[in-house]
């Protein structure tokens, strides 16, 4: 297990979990670079997400959040809002995952994606996927390998594009 400054890796996401909460809690908005492909293909590995802070009770289904479980950041899509005898949560899911995560409370909550920078353009995430975005997440959530290829092939072909832009 890598390790920094003597904390387990466990420790130190967990510190950059609080470290993101805090940015968007002082500064209002945060900017992350994405690593995963549970959202492909709404959002890709290198994409860099805006996340604004807002209220909890502010957000509504088909937007991309941005929330913290278990030492971990994610930014899933909001399916629906739902409550149990702990108060309101809200129900996510990574568009390329089979099944919904379990939901998430306010503490959790981190903010909203307000936009995706790729290839040094800059848009606002889409609250529906297309035809054709559906079949490519369909895709990438029943086959690891047909994402793994997917990703292979989207970084590949954009080795020489422009990665920053400002928003």
């Amino acid at each position: 297990m890598r390790q920094l400054d003597d904390r387990p890796l466990s420790e130190e996401n967990t510190l950059k979990c609080e470290l993101a909460g805090e940015i968007l809690r002082w500064f209002g908005t945060l900017r992350l670079q994405v690593t995963g492909h549970s959202m492909l293909p709404s959002v890709w590995p290198g994409d860099v997400l805006l996340i604004e802070r807002c209220g909890f009770g502010q957000v509504s289904g088909g937007e991309i959040v941005l929330y913290t479980r278990e030492g971990k950041l994610f930014a899933h899509r909001v399916i629906c809002a739902a409550a149990d005898v702990e108060g309101s949560r809200l129900v996510t899911q990574g568009d390329a995952m089979p099944v919904p995560d379990f939901p998430i409370s306010a503490s959790e909550f981190l903010g909203r994606v307000s936009q995706i920078v790729r290839a040094g353009k800059c848009s606002e995430p889409a609250s529906v996927l297309s035809f054709p975005n559906r079949l490519v997440a369909n895709v990438a959530r029943y086959s690891t390998i047909a994402a793994r290829m997917l990703v292979h092939i989207h970084v590949t072909g954009g080795n020489s594009r422009k990665r920053e832009a400002l928003c």
